[in-house]
């Protein structure tokens, strides 16, 4: 879907090399007829390249439809092809962007994260990388890559079966999953994840050791984090912001240190 990307139609390319197969099969004796379902798949398209196969579902249903048509009644049906294509490929972006780019994306680093601190990671001591520290740093990435990716497989199988078999009454498959519950979870389980891992971080750092003038200004630094992070929950902002402060955050606790 984005190997093709360009600006003129963003994804069209793509989205016809999705279809090619099944456009071959529709229209195998009609070649005038072939071309013309090309030209039309080769319109703009855009959306998000793991929620896109609810569109191309849809697509793949309507084209079914349109391959036994001729005339009068080709053109219309085209403009309702239209129409479903635009508003499905819309709404799934919408929730694309908002399930994999704001909240599938950050959780799978914070993640990271988590594995990191609670293995005690030091990935140089004496200059030689500890087994404990390799071990750790391979769990880190591997999990980070199955947060993101498992749900994106999950959806691209059912997204494309949804929409193939579902219609205009639950919007072809999009309405089949609660997805504000779905990503108000996640939002959820990322915070809890960011505010573990700053209070393990503080755990470690402060169990053997005084407290001091500089402990207490990363303790008052960390404590500033959390309120702030309460207030942009209240306030809806996006949970990117939220772990670029918290990168920020552990930057300056360092530099503290």
């Amino acid at each position: 879907m984005q190997g093709y990307w360009n600006f003129a139609r963003l994804q069209n390319v793509g989205m016809l090399y999705i279809m090619e197969p099944v456009l071959k099969r529709l229209y195998k004796n009609r070649p005038a007829i072939y071309l013309r379902a090309k030209a039309r798949n080769l319109e703009t398209f855009n959306s998000h390249p793991s929620m896109s196969v609810y569109s191309i579902g849809a697509m793949i249903k309507q084209e079914e439809k349109l391959a036994g048509l001729e005339g009068d009644e080709l053109l219309e049906e085209e403009r309702e092809w239209r129409i479903i294509r635009a508003s499905t490929a819309n709404t799934a972006a919408s929730i694309g962007d908002r399930l994999f780019w704001a909240v599938l994306k950050p959780l799978s680093l914070v993640f990271c994260f988590v594995i990191l601190f609670v293995g005690q990671v030091d990935m140089v001591r004496d200059d030689v990388v500890t087994e404990q520290s390799f071990v750790a740093a391979l769990l880190a990435l591997a999990g980070s890559l199955l947060i993101y990716n498992i749900p994106s497989l999950f959806i691209r199988f059912k997204g494309l079966k949804d929409s193939y078999l579902g219609s205009e009454d639950n919007f072809y498959g999009l309405i089949n999953l609660n997805w504000n519950k779905t990503i108000g979870f996640l939002k959820l389980l990322g915070q809890v994840l960011v505010i573990f891992v700053i209070f393990y971080a503080v755990y470690i750092r402060f169990r053997n050791s005084p407290m001091d003038p500089d402990s207490i200004a990363r303790i008052s630094l960390l404590a500033a984090f959390l309120i702030l992070s309460i207030f942009m929950r209240k306030l809806n902002i996006p949970n990117i912001f939220l772990y670029l402060i918290a990168t920020l955050v552990f930057g300056i606790a360092a530099f503290l240190a």
